[in-house]
């Protein structure tokens, strides 16, 4: 049975070295940056030795990774720089359809709403004007789906049917 520090150690080497090499750095890069000698940090990637706490916030910045990622010795994915991802992102725009593209960045971006705010910011794009439109269409949806139920409720009619003139009429009463 393996030492549990040991195990500890084997995955918080791999995720210094992989983010390190992500990144393009040299191993003395990282230790001056940190702060500590060369060697203390070579420890850590060989897993011979494990950071203090108070290395990892030094860490998980110049490796671009969470501390909780070092912490966890498993790192989800690598930040790219922000300029060379703006750079790529540029490029590729350029050859991807723009509905592949859109429906990427609705998978990838973990913060939609976020994103939507903060594009309405520096758009000039009326904003008001998707609210209006939801708005507009609900009603449009409320009033089909009661022309195909009717208002009133029909003695032996399904529930399926009276949940949707419910719902519907709950639609209607909330825009007036």
């Amino acid at each position: 049975m393996k030492n549990h520090t040991y195990e500890i150690n084997e995955m918080l080497k791999d995720v210094l070295r992989e983010a390190r090499e992500a990144r393009k750095l040299k191993q003395t890069e990282v230790a001056e940056y940190v702060g500590v000698t060369p060697q203390t940090y070579m420890k850590w990637e060989n897993g011979k030795n494990e950071p203090k706490a108070s290395n990892i916030k030094l860490l998980a910045e110049i490796l671009k990774v969470s501390e909780s990622e070092i912490c966890r010795g498993e790192v989800k994915h690598f930040k790219m720089d922000p300029l060379e991802f703006v750079r790529r992102v540029g490029i590729l725009m350029n050859e991807v359809p723009q509905t592949e593209m859109l429906i990427s960045m609705h998978e990838f971006i973990s913060d939609t709403d976020g994103f939507i705010n903060m594009l309405s910011k520096v758009s000039e794009y009326p904003y008001e004007l998707f609210d209006i439109e939801e708005r507009e269409n609900n009603i449009f949806h409320a009033n089909l789906l009661l022309k195909t139920v009717g208002h009133e409720p029909v003695e032996g009619e399904s529930e399926e049917n009276k949940k949707a003139r419910e719902y519907a009429l709950g639609v209607l009463k909330k825009v007036k």
